[in-house]
């Protein structure tokens, strides 16, 4: 009769101890409190107890666990970041610029994604179910249920391109001006029949509209045509192909909610409608994405400051809320997709 021979795989691998804080002290010399006021940001210990406990964590692999200190304080470090739109560069570089500015904080991101703001109040109700010591949102906050169940969390919340609702802290780039710019620009470049791609209704999308409808009236030019696009490069496409394809006077400047939406428009133009870019129509997008500087595009747009941006993000998670929101200019990039106005360059809006 033969032996059955066990198998390796049915068996369970043991368990592999993880160094204590007492193994780390023991090989430097040194108490456990000194490693972990060492593993504490912001307690006193001197510069040569930090080295020689460093250097002995180093060596046995140690990481300390947050558990203890979370019980202890009350306080995780962990920043719930809500995201949405991955299909837009903008918001990965924004998500990247954030996170690593949480990590020089030794704080960490919970990234939580959700299709768009019409879903916040599902997520809200699975943050309550983490200890986190704050929030960051890149999608705006339009319902004051929303807000309030925020507030309910006694901890800073930052919404980007939102308005100001309860405590909500807010950051925006300069929407309203950059609308009014794209208009001055269209304009000077000898635009006269204007059009507008625009996004679904939230705070980003109605300041650019605003501003770029308000500053045609001003300029005492007609009232642009708003097509409703959306926020991608297929809804830019189809939104270009329907105002296109309408009969009467075609438009010879258009302004794009934002860049994916210009560049949709931009292939529409060429090669469904033979058209020519400026010299028939003159495009205008905004986030300056890195696709926008592609030679296939070329687009003029309004770069956001991504650096102010997630900076500033991070800085309104402390202090107060303050007294109005926290607006960081854009800066219009000029390409190929305009004519250059007489005073040509660039600008902040």
């Amino acid at each position: 009769m033969s032996r059955s021979r066990p198998n390796p795989i049915s068996r369970q691998a043991e368990p592999v101890a993880q160094p204590s804080s007492t193994a780390v002290a023991r090989l430097a010399g040194v108490s456990q409190s000194s490693v972990s006021r060492v593993f504490t940001p912001g307690a006193a210990v001197s510069e040569s107890v930090r080295e020689k406990v460093l250097k002995a964590a180093e060596a046995l692999h140690y990481r300390p666990n947050a558990l203890p200190a979370i019980l202890q304080t009350g306080r995780s470090g962990i920043i719930a970041v809500i995201v949405g739109g991955f299909y837009n560069p903008f918001y990965t570089e924004y998500l990247w610029r954030v996170v690593s500015l949480l990590r020089e904080q030794r704080r960490e991101a919970m990234v939580v994604h959700t299709a768009s703001d019409d879903h916040l109040d599902e997520i809200v109700g699975d943050l309550s179910r983490y200890r986190i010591d704050g929030v960051i949102s890149t999608l705006s906050i339009r319902s004051r249920q929303v807000a309030t169940q925020l507030e309910a969390f006694k901890i800073p919340v930052v919404a980007m391109n939102s308005r100001a609702i309860g405590t909500v802290r807010c950051i925006s780039s300069g929407n309203l001006k950059a609308g009014a710019m794209a208009a001055d620009v269209l304009h000077r470049a000898g635009c006269r029949r204007m059009a507008y791609l625009a996004g679904r209704d939230i705070p980003v999308q109605s300041d650019r509209q605003k501003g770029f409808v308000n500053r045609l009236r001003a300029l005492g030019l007609p009232e642009p045509e708003i097509v409703g696009a959306g926020f991608n490069y297929e809804d830019g496409h189809a939104a270009a192909t329907r105002l296109l394809s309408a009969r009467g006077r075609k438009p010879d400047g258009i302004f794009c909610v934002n860049d994916l939406v210009a560049i949709g428009a931009l292939d529409a133009i060429r090669g469904d409608f033979g058209l020519s870019v400026p010299d028939d129509i003159q495009v205008i997008g905004f986030d300056d994405v890195p696709m926008a500087a592609w030679k296939s595009a070329d687009l003029t747009t309004f770069h956001q400051d991504m650096d102010a941006l997630a900076a500033g993000s991070v800085a309104l998670l402390s202090g107060d809320t303050p007294a109005r929101p926290v607006v960081v200019p854009t800066r219009l990039v000029l390409r190929g997709t305009t004519r250059r106005p007489e005073t040509g360059g660039t600008a902040a809006a």
